[in-house]
């Protein structure tokens, strides 16, 4: 039997990371056949691993090397453990952010890192080890996006540098490994270096678009190792799916953190939406992440934050209320996609929903928030769903469906080995 360590993110305060995890545990327990599967979050005890300090020697690739070296030794001597199935739980937290506590935490980091820095791994990471050293297949499932950060700042690269460490420690484990389910969005040329060393010695690589495609091929990864398919995401089934009436008069509105908007474009937006006879309510997958957006919305606009789920289903069947969604934000719109709620996209700072949306051939891509003048883009394309100048119910029902089923490819290639 394949004993497969499958990675994904178990605690987020993202409704998005919930259903991608959800979904790509089941579809490998659907599809991989004659398997045991091992569900497992992010690496931790791992955190000595300073991206800095591959800043401070001549070769980063060769120490690299030296550290996946050295904790490959020590695993050796770990004790053998059975592998067996675990199914893994997926923990959605959304309180606020409690800042004085999360300060004192960012504090403490520092000198946790600075001990483990004299350990080759610390004792969270031992049963670990055991458990990752009995695997055939490590296959990583990204939280959406595998990123070197959004700052610029390979010092800030903390989670990039450890999962990459452990993916290349399982490679020299003698472990196939495989990175599914993702977009690859990393700036710095270091980073770049790195993921190209570990991802070309994978088996298999799915990717969310063909702009992760094209970045993986230009850092010298062979491309014969990548596929493209759509987040797991879009398999999502909700209660009623397909049977919902649309409120036409409630519209779902979402600025996302990486949204270039001045206090006066939002008002023009939101005074252009109620000018329709629109009811707009303010839906995020992300409600930590755009709390300052939601306090703001509410207080000079009136603008309700939606409640009432709980889960990733049950925001879905929310979405699948509205006429229609103008959001930032990823999974926001993927999960009113799924009930056939059109999507108004608006583009952050990066590509990942416009190479998600060109994939799955929709009518209108992300406006991109970056450029000048965006918001006059905007409300054109509102106008023209408004007015119907595009016929969704053949693209949801036609075009869409197609790509849908092609999630599949997410996990399928598994039986070809």
């Amino acid at each position: 039997m394949k004993k497969i360590f499958l990675i994904t993110k178990l605690k987020t305060s993202n409704i998005g990371n919930e259903a991608l995890s959800h979904e790509i545990i089941r579809l490998f327990k659907d599809i991989a056949d004659d398997s045991i599967i091992n569900v497992n979050g992010r690496p931790f005890g791992l955190d000595g691993y300073l991206p800095a300090r591959l800043l401070n020697v001549s070769d980063p690739i060769q120490e690299f090397e030296n550290w996946t070296d050295k904790i490959v030794t020590k695993i050796k001597t770990e004790p053998d453990v059975k592998f067996v199935a675990n199914e893994g739980k997926v923990i959605l937290y959304q309180q606020k952010v409690d800042y004085k506590i999360d300060k004192w935490k960012s504090k403490l980091k520092p000198i946790k890192r600075f001990i483990n820095s004299l350990l080759v791994y610390s004792k969270e990471y031992k049963s670990r080890a055991s458990v990752l050293k009995a695997a055939d297949w490590l296959i990583y499932s990204g939280a959406g996006e595998v990123t070197d950060g959004y700052r610029g700042d390979f010092n800030d690269a903390h989670v990039f540098i450890r999962q990459m460490i452990e993916i290349r420690v399982a490679q020299k484990l003698g472990i196939n490994t495989a990175a599914v389910n993702q977009s690859i969005f990393v700036n710095l040329p270091l980073s770049q270096q790195i993921i190209a060393h570990v991802y070309k010695n994978m088996k298999k690589i799915v990717i969310r678009g063909t702009s992760s495609r094209d970045c993986l091929i230009s850092y010298g990864v062979p491309s014969n190792l990548i596929e493209m398919a759509p987040d797991s995401a879009i398999n999502t089934l909700f209660e009623n799916a397909g049977k919902v009436n649309k409120i036409k008069k409630i519209v779902g509105l979402n600025f996302s953190n990486h949204v270039k908007i001045s206090d006066e474009e939002m008002e023009r937006i939101v005074n252009y939406l109620k000018a329709q006879n629109k009811t707009v309510v303010y839906c995020t997958n992300e409600p930590v992440g755009d709390y300052a957006i939601i306090e703001k919305l509410n207080k000079k606009f009136n603008i309700p934050l939606l409640d009432g789920h709980t889960n990733y289903k049950e925001y879905a069947q929310k979405l699948s209320e509205f006429d229609f969604v103008i959001s930032a934000r990823v999974h926001t719109n993927m999960l009113s996609m799924i009930s056939h709620t059109t999507v108004i996209p608006i583009e952050g700072n990066d590509f990942r929903l416009h190479e998600l949306l060109e994939g799955f051939e929709y009518p209108l891509m992300p406006v991109k928030s970056q450029q000048d003048g965006w918001v006059n883009k905007l409300i054109e394309n509102i106008e023209a769903v408004r007015t119907n100048k595009y016929d969704f119910k053949y693209y949801f029902e036609n075009v869409f469906t197609k790509h849908k089923k092609e999630s599949i490819k997410n996990a399928e290639w598994i039986n070809k080995f």
